[in-house]
């Protein structure tokens, strides 16, 4: 939890270094808190089939999403001090969000209708 504290606490802080402590305190934190908010939200009844929000469901998403926003500078910043801590320039930590933009933004596009030189339409 020292870690997610110091990592909360130099909030937008780019310059200087982070250790490795800090960054998977900061990370295992982050990640038992979307735990608990799944779990909530099976025991709220949300509906992964459907995806339905209603009632208390709609506010613990609601609740974590303003989260995910509030954490989203301060885990960009301790990227970059975590790179230059290793030597690496700190904008070099961008890649990585921009490569899980692209692959965001490829699952959304359709596949070539027909067959291609990978193989038979899925959908066919």
């Amino acid at each position: 939890m020292n870690g997610y504290t110091t990592a909360l606490r130099r909030y937008a802080e780019f310059n200087g270094r982070s250790r490795r402590s800090e960054y998977w305190g900061f990370a295992l934190t982050n990640l038992a808190i979307s735990i608990v908010f799944s779990i909530l939200l099976a025991i709220a009844g949300f509906n992964y089939e459907t995806a339905e929000l209603t009632g208390f469901a709609l506010v613990l998403v609601l609740v974590f999403a303003l989260y995910s926003l509030a954490i989203l500078i301060p885990s960009l910043a301790l990227q970059w001090r975590r790179y230059q801590d290793i030597g690496w320039p700190g904008p070099v930590s961008i890649i990585g969000w921009f490569v899980s933009l692209l692959t965001l933004v490829v699952a959304f596009i359709p596949g070539n209708p027909g067959a291609n030189q990978y193989g038979p339409d899925p959908k066919a």
